[in-house]
């Protein structure tokens, strides 16, 4: 048992070993190339499963009672572990169907024998085989991703990322608070009748901004339809859908307010849960737009992307025009109204973390299984073919989890 205890110990100096060069002696016993190569697979799969069984054995899961934090003590070195050594495993495959390729000899004695042909699948059917991009333009829509490399647009997706990405799913799904709980704050204030600052001595403060802001929201889409000719990009970037959940919030709350008040009860009550629901998506993603843009893709895409004359200064002029000055500037402070600022305002809670999470976990389905196979990266610093890519989707995890601490501690500043 000890000295079982003493290999594992030494089990992540092994892996960095296999993965750099192999286990010693492997020349020595007079193996060649290829049986070398099996034999670092064989061992890596050993490692790896002793590891495994040794990290979970040491493993203490804890959940909190909102379900959404997990604690490991093993897990980090573990996960590392299985993704470093299934890269080396796929790029060692790599190697030996490449040697075993140059290596097969060429036949010049007719048709190969059914059994011992390459495939099974006829050749003139392997053109209808599954592709991933969907129209042949080398991962660049319209030309429009050209300036960026062609392995950021084309290639397999890193395993770190794959990974990751069936990681923040799971949790997802496993970890949903039980039950989901939204206060119907809209519905409360008119059955209890809290509200007193009204707008023309008709209509609440609170629901006149609503309104205000869901129709401001149709007035600036409706004009850049009809001013830019073609908006279609919009409702799949993360913009689009960040301008849409901010009017959606304001257009559902306000029709909360109406139901209720002319006594519809069961439906102001089911529509002021779902407008409270998306409060905190609504505002966080309104404020990582506004601060991602400005600060981050702006600066990239202006000094990289648009070559310096004419072209950056119709870019300029562009950005800061009306549409963009609206869904990239304006957006922020419209977000706040009714949320963290206002008289219905109320905490979150880890229902709320829960649905902003769910909308970045279906954005990023649409992001990398739709936009990327049609040549479409609006986002460069979530590639999926670069492990780096890890640090920016966990890194806009804990932001949006920050976010949730500092807006709570904004509104309890105005309760």
């Amino acid at each position: 048992m000890q000295d079982c205890s003493r290999r594992t110990s030494n089990l992540p100096l092994m892996l960095l070993r296999l993965l750099l060069g192999g286990l010693d002696g492997g020349s020595e016993n007079g193996k060649n190339e290829k049986d070398s190569e099996r034999e670092r697979v064989k061992v890596i799969a050993s490692v790896v499963t002793l590891y495994s069984i040794q990290s979970f054995s040491r493993s203490c899961f804890t959940a909190s009672q909102n379900g959404l934090l997990l604690l490991t003590a093993h897990i980090p070195p573990l996960f590392l572990a299985v993704i470093i050594s299934a890269h080396s495993v796929l790029n060692m495959f790599d190697r030996l169907s490449s040697q075993n390729a140059k290596s097969r000899p060429v036949s010049r004695g007719g048709a190969t024998p059914y059994h011992r042909r390459e495939s099974f699948i006829p050749q003139a059917n392997r053109g209808k085989q599954f592709k991933w991009l969907i129209y042949e333009n080398n991962g660049s829509y319209n030309g429009w991703f050209d300036w960026l490399p062609i392995w950021m647009r084309v290639g397999y997706f890193s395993p770190f990322v794959i990974v990751s990405l069936m990681f923040f799913y799971s949790a997802i799904f496993w970890y949903r608070p039980q039950p989901l709980h939204f206060e119907a704050t809209v519905y409360e204030t008119v059955i209890s009748g809290k509200e007193v600052d009204y707008f023309l001595g008709r209509m609440p403060k609170t629901a006149a901004a609503d309104l205000s802001i869901f129709l401001w929201g149709i007035i600036v889409v409706a004009h850049a339809k009809m001013t830019l000719g073609s908006i279609g990009a919009f409702p799949i970037s993360f913009t689009g859908w960040s301008w849409l959940l901010l009017s959606s919030r304001a257009g559902i709350e306000f029709a909360a307010w109406a139901a209720t008040t002319h006594e519809f009860l069961a439906l102001g009550k089911l529509l002021a849960m779902i407008g409270s629901s998306i409060r905190l998506v609504a505002i966080t993603n309104a404020c990582v737009v506004c601060t991602i843009w400005n600060f981050i893709l702006f600066p990239i895409i202006y000094f990289f992307s648009i070559p310096a004359g004419e072209k950056r200064r119709s870019f300029l002029k562009f950005n800061f025009g009306f549409f963009m000055t609206n869904i990239h500037v304006l957006n922020f402070p419209m977000a706040i109204i009714n949320t963290v600022y206002g008289s219905q305002i109320r905490l979150f809670t880890f229902s709320d973390l829960w649905v902003a999470y769910l909308v970045i976990c279906l954005y990023s389905i649409v992001y990398y299984f739709v936009m990327d196979r049609m040549g479409m990266h609006f986002y460069p610093i979530f590639c999926p073919r670069s492990a780096f890519c890890v640090g920016s989707i966990f890194g806009v995890l804990g932001l949006y989890y920050y976010l949730f601490l500092k807006w709570n501690e904004l509104i309890l500043l105005r309760m």
